[in-house]
């Protein structure tokens, strides 16, 4: 469901995007190793690196908009 209210700390929304995408590159780091073929560990790994370069993006982001908002910058 769609909330239309505005957000309040963007910057807090993004570190939580970014806590989710590491905890699902760790899910699929777990289900790597437990994975009974090569093709399946292998594709989980490639999950486990996404997930965890989407964090570092949400990281970064969140690090702008404090930035951002230190600077007085709407």
């Amino acid at each position: 469901m769609h909330d239309d209210k505005q957000h309040t700390d963007p910057a807090g929304e993004a570190e939580t995007r970014a806590d989710a995408a590491r905890c699902r590159a760790l899910a699929a780091r777990d289900a790597a190793e437990h994975a009974t073929t090569e093709y399946a560990r292998r594709a989980q790994e490639r999950v486990a690196n996404m997930h965890s370069e989407l964090a570092l993006i949400h990281d970064d982001h969140a690090r702008a908009l404090r930035r951002a908002a230190d600077r007085g910058e709407p």
